[in-house]
């Protein structure tokens, strides 16, 4: 670790002495480089980090989006390459390729290149969201598909849970509480969601929401048209669309006076 590297962030006026102890302690803590700690803290910006380290090493730091990119100089190179180094071709005067890099110091790679291309090569810093924005707009997103596309099948929804008792279409709405210690969602307020269908048992009922809620999570009901709760446990969750997920919970204890109130006559014969 270069230590007097980092004692220039505070020399040079970048951070405060306490901002520069509160960064060393959150990295002891995550275990990652001082230089994501000051990121993620806000200190400084990701441009700035890498502006510190072109003045630091004399190699400048410019910003690719100052340019107009030549595509054909994009064909020098495997798109896997780029994506792996984190590199951008930027411009040829005469016989200099200059490269927009994360990393300009990797003297091994560039002579790799150089060795491709028969080119010099002046390496320049980057920011590596601003290289990653310029080869997705050249290339396109990454392409994760094609190992999919021929694994994935046409298949009948199966539901696992609860269907020893005949199901009775509803449409009623419902929130969910999570009551699940073993994982958080992001925003603590209660899940909108209908309930769809009940087993005429009471036993379980089916749920659209727009949250995937893993098997064997432990969540709240809350019938809010009838004043009541009632705890289950999810036994299936599937994607029905972009942001529908179909529910089947199995309660804990099934309340026929609930479902009474709001079937009615259905129930009549409980």
């Amino acid at each position: 670790m270069n230590e007097e590297l980092e004692e220039k962030l505070v020399k040079e006026g970048w951070l405060t002495p306490q901002q520069f102890i509160n960064a060393k302690e959150e990295q002891k803590r995550l275990k990652k480089s001082l230089y994501s700690i000051i990121v993620k803290l806000g200190y400084l910006t990701e441009e700035d980090i890498f502006v510190f380290f072109a003045q630091s090493c004399g190699i400048p730091f410019i910003n690719i989006f100052d340019y107009k990119i030549d595509p054909h100089l994009l064909t020098l190179f495997p798109e896997d390459l780029y994506y792996e180094y984190l590199f951008l071709p930027l411009f040829k005067i005469e016989n200099t390729l200059y490269l927009a890099m994360v990393n300009p110091l990797n003297a091994e790679f560039i002579d790799m290149l150089k060795r491709e291309i028969d080119f010099e090569i002046s390496p320049l810093f980057s920011s590596a969201s601003a290289i990653l924005k310029v080869l997705s707009n050249f290339f396109g997103p990454r392409d994760y598909f094609s190992d999919l596309e021929g694994l994935i099948f046409p298949t009948s929804l199966t539901l696992p849970f609860s269907r020893s008792s005949e199901r009775i279409k509803v449409n009623l709405s419902v929130k969910i509480k999570l009551k699940d210690a073993r994982f958080q969602l992001v925003s603590s307020h209660p899940i909108p969601a209908t309930c769809i269908d009940i087993s005429r048992d009471g036993e379980a009922i089916g749920i659209e929401t727009i949250i995937f809620l893993p098997s064997c999570s432990r969540v709240l009901v809350e019938f809010s048209s009838f004043s009541k709760e009632l705890e289950g446990e999810v036994i299936h969750c599937s994607m029905r669309k972009k942001n529908q997920y179909l529910l089947g919970v199995k309660f804990f204890n099934a309340d026929k006076d609930l479902l009474r109130n709001i079937l009615g006559k259905e129930l009549d014969n409980l």
